[in-house]
């Protein structure tokens, strides 16, 4: 009765596996592949010692990031890959980057887009193969230690039109522009903050900042006007933003930063 069950399983598995999604092979890599369910990883460790944990773990990898993953309890066996890849090789590559020339830096929601939501993911242990409940890229940046710190040393640059119905200048603190309310709900409310004004900027495109939010992954017109504001201010960190102000025919760019406060 056991063997007839444990078939059956196998038998239901194999079907999940050949429905809709192509499935691809990796193996476990004990430095860039990390997930409880094989081993165990970084413990309740105090700050400095997890900062620690975390430079070894880099050097190991010489990657800017790493894969969790927590498996979905069920180990399969039996399964014959035509292929096993190296997760690493897979995704440390330039088309999961963020876009631009410079940029070094995993865009995560590129990768789930094009790889998580695209292929059902199996790993390989030994004989056993592992289908993640859940499964993320994990990103070291930022690291906030000077001798350790990631970040992008030479960042794309991205230029939006300072929009008076998407972007307004507050009334209260000289250096914010805002994120009109009518893009979104929620208690977080965006902002750019003012940090310089450049002189004779020459620039091929400006963008649209009403369009790329409504258009990027953080917006959501179906969930109440729903906008990640965390996830924005994350993407828009691995570029330099520069705000185009063209007014009665005098054209000003404004470099800016930005952040959220809670309403």
């Amino acid at each position: 009765m056991k063997q007839l069950i444990t078939t059956i399983v196998f038998i239901i598995s194999i079907y999940s596996y050949s429905q809709n999604k192509d499935t691809l092979f990796f193996a476990i890599d004990s430095n860039y592949t990390i997930s409880p369910t094989v081993k165990a990883n970084m413990p309740n460790l105090k700050y400095n010692e997890y900062m620690e944990k975390i430079k070894k773990q880099k050097e190991l990898t010489q990657t800017n990031g790493y894969i969790y993953f927590i498996g979905n309890g069920v180990l399969t066996k039996g399964l014959k890959p035509k292929k096993i890849h190296s997760i690493k090789e897979y995704i440390e590559n330039r088309k999961f980057y963020y876009d631009g020339k410079y940029n070094e830096i995993i865009n995560k929601w590129k990768l789930q887009d094009s790889l998580t939501n695209k292929f059902i993911i199996l790993f390989v242990n030994g004989e056993e193969f592992i289908q993640p409940r859940i499964l993320e890229y994990k990103s070291y940046f930022p690291i906030i230690e000077k001798e350790n710190r990631i970040f992008n040393n030479n960042k794309d640059t991205l230029f939006f039109k300072l929009e008076n119905e998407t972007l307004y200048e507050s009334k209260h603190e000289a250096k914010k522009i805002y994120l009109n309310r009518y893009h979104y709900q929620g208690d977080e409310v965006f902002y750019f903050k003012k940090n310089k004004e450049i002189k004779n900027m020459k620039i091929k495109k400006t963008i649209s900042f009403d369009k790329f939010v409504k258009s990027s992954q953080f917006y959501s017109k179906h969930n109440n006007m729903n906008l990640n504001v965390y996830g924005l201010i994350e993407y828009l960190s691995n570029y330099v933003i520069i705000l185009v102000n063209s007014n009665n025919k005098k054209t000003e760019y404004i470099q800016v930063v930005s952040g959220f406060e809670i309403e």
